[in-house]
């Protein structure tokens, strides 16, 4: 293909972005661009440089004012509408499109959907729903930058070539085991099912078998027990919450059900809950959270739930 063939196939590309992003893209548009990007390798990588410039202009772009924090008073006087969320939400936020996020990942998953990824050097990562990851691999190194989402891995033994996930401000690291990693939306949680695990972040923590650890901007927490039976059980079909805050379950929950749960008593967000759920039944989990939150449920189209 010649460079003008290609610029050609850019300026498509661009066009696919700018409507993936303008807030009026359809499912038919997602399935239309999926067609398009597998048409030929030159159309998925002329995608590629597109969305990847477009964020790299987001991130260098003048801000943008964000909205008022919704208060809970605002929403039980009913002074903003609960369907005016949706007008808000993009349909890559609610989980109806894929994100650029997604889009430009090695390796992504939708909403609800799970997915097992063979690494190159024979290591294995299973990928929760909603969940993004980036592979670097080469003779001398094994990385891998979990984007969002929640990941298991089985990093095949090398003792020369550690395998690593960075999430956030901090990276697991082991020779050789197997490991789950959840980006949450306040911290990292690491469980090692299998060998030993280096989390670093701040400070460094080493986990054997059976051990977890959350780690933030702050650093790394202290060592708990981690249970592999109910350690990344949505891989079997379940939630499953030991003494997790709300916002955590929240966030479980988000990438699994197309739409968006949200928990607007922030005290509420804050309280701590144990656990098990189907993943096929995400209503009981709400119901759960209402009654045991003495909360008040809205619904707005698009899947939009706000509990206040």
């Amino acid at each position: 293909m010649s460079l003008k063939d290609f610029e050609s196939l850019k300026s498509e590309a661009s066009a696919w972005v700018v409507r993936l992003t303008s807030g009026e893209a359809t499912v038919r548009d997602a399935e239309a661009l999926k067609h398009w990007r597998e048409l030929s390798p030159e159309h998925e990588r002329a995608f590629r440089e597109a969305a990847l410039l477009w964020q790299t202009l987001e991130q260098t772009a003048t801000p943008r004012v964000q909205q008022s924090r919704i208060t809970r008073r605002a929403m039980l006087s009913g002074s903003i509408a609960a369907g005016g969320l949706l007008a808000a939400a993009g349909l890559s936020e609610l989980g109806y499109l894929p994100s650029l996020n997604t889009l430009t990942a090695d390796h992504a998953t939708a909403v609800g959907e799970q997915k097992i990824v063979n690494l190159p050097d024979g290591s294995i990562a299973t990928l929760d729903g909603g969940t993004a990851i980036d592979l670097d691999f080469s003779e001398k190194h094994r990385r891998l930058l979990l984007r969002t989402g929640a990941a298991m891995f089985e990093a095949r033994a090398e003792p020369e070539r550690p395998f690593v996930v960075a999430a956030a401000t901090g990276t697991s690291a082991t020779t050789g085991g197997s490991f789950a990693v959840e980006l949450g939306p306040a911290e990292v949680s690491v469980d090692c099912l299998e060998g030993s695990i280096s989390v670093e972040c701040v400070n460094t923590v080493h986990l054997a078998s059976s051990e977890a650890v959350r780690y933030s901007e702050h650093g790394v927490s202290d060592v708990t027990f981690s249970d592999a039976a109910t350690t990344a059980s949505w891989r079997r079909g379940f939630l499953t919450f030991r003494d997790r805050k709300v916002t955590d379950v929240v966030s479980d929950l988000n990438r699994h059900r197309k739409g968006r749960v949200v928990v607007a008593d922030r005290a509420a967000g804050a309280r701590r809950i144990t656990g098990v759920f189907h993943l096929k039944r995400p209503e009981e989990i709400l119901s759960h959270l209402e009654s045991m939150l003495h909360l008040r449920r809205l619904d707005a189209p698009g899947g939009i739930v706000l509990l206040i």
